[in-house]
């Protein structure tokens, strides 16, 4: 499960305007993985804290992918990162 750190830094981590992935004709945004990617044990786990911490996120739930299952979280600037787990 993911470990969140709290802490009193008030410093992002990409500390600018909004983040735009580099969207392609025709791709739904929320197929574009987050520049950081994560990997993750339990991602239903992990994605259910997410939420409940009030993280926005991008899918309503972690998405199945030939690699394993995802979700896209939004950073307080509107960066995407990405939380997998692989397939076993």
């Amino acid at each position: 499960m993911l470990k969140i750190l709290e802490s009193r830094d008030s410093s992002r981590l990409w500390p600018r305007a909004p983040g735009r992935a580099s969207e392609a004709a025709g791709v739904p945004p929320s197929s574009i993985p987050g520049s950081l990617i994560i990997e993750s044990d339990e991602l239903k786990k992990d994605f259910k804290m997410l939420r409940s911490r009030g993280v926005k996120l991008v899918e309503a739930g972690p998405e199945d992918y030939p690699f394993g299952k995802r979700v896209t979280a939004l950073d307080p600037d509107g960066n995407r990162v990405s939380l997998h787990q692989t397939r076993r």
